[in-house]
């Protein structure tokens, strides 16, 4: 695999990728994310056990950490896997961007964990959010929130963090480049 030079940033070849087309491969991976989940669930399902907690006559499904700490590796594997093989999630490849560290090289394994592993809070209004609505799960702490809030924080977030040179992209030191049609 050979290395993607980043020599100049105003290059129409390396330039950052808009946030247009950032937000389109979110979208694009989402859905990938989405049959991804669906398929590791129907896997760990069959050895995990459902608690429920009976309270005033209704069920609920209590938080499960141990399912998080699952899905959260699950989605790992999914990002770091393209992240190291050419930099491209499916996404990225259909919207024409790619990551790549300063250097301009694809992630390695520990990289894209690091990369990974700060861009969970951007996700983590989503999960409360998702899971509060759809009744998924219960987490106290959050039950005094109103969902249009945690999907304010969430959407604010989401479009505060897909800028060019956001947060994320100076700690973990990588980029998301604009790749044009050959």
């Amino acid at each position: 695999m050979t290395p993607i030079a980043i020599v100049d940033m105003q290059n129409s070849e390396n330039s950052p990728a808009s946030l247009q087309r950032r937000l389109a491969a979110l979208v694009y991976d989402g859905l990938l994310l989405f049959a991804v989940a669906m398929l590791a669930g129907f896997i760990i399902v069959p050895f995990t056990s459902t608690v429920e907690v009976v309270e005033q006559g209704s069920e609920q499904n209590i938080f499960n950490p141990f399912m998080l700490a699952y899905y959260l590796a699950v989605f790992y594997l999914f990002f770091a896997w393209f992240w190291t093989h050419g930099g491209q999630t499916l996404g990225m490849r259909a919207w024409h961007t790619r990551l790549v560290t300063e250097n301009g090289q694809a992630l390695n394994w520990k990289h894209s964990l690091f990369r990974y592993l700060i861009s969970l809070p951007m996700w983590f209004f989503w999960i409360i959010a998702i899971g509060k609505s759809t009744q998924g799960f219960v987490m106290p702490v959050f039950d005094q929130i109103p969902n249009w809030v945690l999907f304010a924080i969430a959407t604010c977030w989401l479009l505060i963090d897909h800028l060019p040179n956001n947060w994320r992209d100076r700690f973990s030191r990588t980029y998301i480049v604009y790749i044009p049609k050959q």
